[in-house]
């Protein structure tokens, strides 16, 4: 792993913080350092220039607003050694000199002319360093000097020491506000940032099966609440996808236990038969047996994806009369060998906005639980009201049910006390389960109601059709 990659969030926030601040500490250093440096020499040359107006005059040179030599004269005598000036004229004759200098010329620059002062940086006679300024000076008609070339120089190592002394201040400012920053950043990060050691400590805890707590919470920061929004979202489908597998592996197991055991004890039986007719009776055990384990799991994994959500419905017309008619019709074999007959409560037609495989499959299972579980020589009624909204009822003698019994309907196996002996043949209990799915992922209610001993089944929420 990179160092890049090893950094934590927070010092990469820290560091992030600490650079930005340093920069800008650093640009406002520079800003500031040199806006004072020009201040103090700007101030520092200002000095030179009035001093040199002052000698200038005092050597009779027309300078308008000079000073007084005397305002200057202490700075240049002999033992002074901060203060220098030297004059020449036009022919470059030494006309006056500080005693200061000790008989010793200051270096004239070139290029000195009476349009403006030049300040540069000279060494000085006594080996110090140095601010000078240069600049010639009119005389008056007639003057036999022609001209006056006059050099100002002042010792610079004082403002120099202050500007030194001004840069560690400076920089020692910048190096303490930076470390002050980084404690701040790192407190500042440290608080803030604690919302998602929160957030992955609960994400830590969550197990399979386990209750959990949401990771949303009051006070979670803008930034952080849709993310947090979308992982709980994403936790409790994966949770959901778990929960179903789990379900569906159980419930595999649960109702596949007993066929598997029966096939296996007919199976043995058989090894040890001989007759042709006994071998034939076997294998239609084992044929029935496959067949119920085939609807078994065939009603499981119909489950599986309705409760997942991988079944959507395509609305479009259908006329639900014809439809629960054709339904019904499949099973015209099978009622008539149970005796058990349809009574129909419909109307001329009735068009609703529905999935047409899905409600074709929701009536059917309807159809079949009210035949399987009536007593034979019943009477199923099926009733539709198409007004004010499709309502469909089917209604069918349920002696072995109660209602306390009723809350368990449409769950997975659930079978009557009694449920077996007025019914059609074994059934695993899923075809409620089926019916309810189904309605719910057509957008159908489905509700159950015991009258004068009947099992009344009513599905409403029909989109009708304008």
């Amino acid at each position: 792993m990179s160092p890049a990659e090893a950094l934590t969030l927070r010092r990469r926030v820290a560091l992030g913080v600490a650079l930005a601040v340093a920069v800008a500490l650093g640009g406002l250093f520079l800003l500031i350092d040199t806006l004072v440096d020009r201040e103090l020499y700007r101030r520092f040359d200002a000095g030179l220039s009035a001093r040199a107006n002052a000698i200038a005059g005092y050597l009779g040179a027309r300078v308008e607003g000079a000073g007084e030599i005397s305002l200057w004269m202490p700075e240049f005598r002999e033992e002074g050694h901060t203060d220098y000036f030297q004059a020449w004229d036009a022919r470059s004759r030494v006309i006056a000199r500080s005693a200061s200098s000790q008989s010793v010329d200051l270096p004239r620059p070139d290029g000195v002319t009476s349009a403006r002062f030049l300040h540069y940086d000279q060494r000085l006679p006594d080996g110090h360093r140095g601010r000078a300024v240069a600049r010639v000076f009119p005389l008056a008609p007639g003057d036999e000097r022609g001209s006056l070339t006059l050099v100002v120089a002042e010792e610079r190592e004082q403002i120099d020491a202050l500007e030194a002394r001004i840069h560690l201040i400076f920089v020692s400012g910048v190096m303490l506000a930076l470390a002050a920053t980084l404690l701040l950043a790192s407190s500042g990060v440290r608080l803030a940032l604690a919302p998602l050691d929160r957030i992955a400590d609960r994400i830590a805890r969550i197990r399979p099966g386990a209750p959990r707590e949401p990771i949303v919470e009051p006070g979670l920061p803008a930034e952080l609440r849709p993310v947090a929004q979308k992982f709980d979202q994403v936790v409790d489908q994966l949770m959901e996808t778990l929960e179903r597998e789990r379900r569906f592996a159980q419930d595999l197991a649960h109702e596949l236990r007993t066929p598997v055991a029966e096939l296996r004890a007919i199976a043995e039986i058989s090894l040890q038969a001989t007759e042709p007719e006994r071998l034939r009776g076997a294998l239609a055990e084992l044929s029935v047996l496959g067949a119920e384990m085939d609807r078994t799991v065939e009603a499981l994994l119909t489950l599986a994806r309705f409760d997942a959500g991988l079944e959507v419905g395509a609305a479009e017309p259908l006329e639900l009369v014809a439809l629960l008619r054709e339904s019904a019709a499949r099973f015209d074999e099978t009622v008539s060998a149970r005796g058990v007959t349809f009574a129909w409560a419909l109307p001329a037609e009735c068009w609703v906005q529905a999935d047409a495989a899905m409600l074709e499959r929701l009536l059917a299972t309807l159809c079949a639980n009210a035949m399987d579980h009536a007593p034979p020589g019943s009477t199923v009624r099926v009733r539709l009201r198409p007004d004010p909204a499709p309502v469909l009822e089917f209604a069918n003698p349920a002696p072995q049910l109660a209602e306390e019994d009723l809350p368990r309907l449409g769950a997975r196996f659930f079978r009557a006390p009694n449920g077996e002996a007025g019914s059609g043949g074994h059934h695993a209990g899923l075809g409620l389960a089926l019916a309810r799915a189904l309605a719910r992922a057509h957008g159908l209610r489905l509700d159950f109601a015991l009258r004068d001993g009947e099992l009344v089944i009513r599905i409403d929420g029909f989109v009708p059709l304008p």
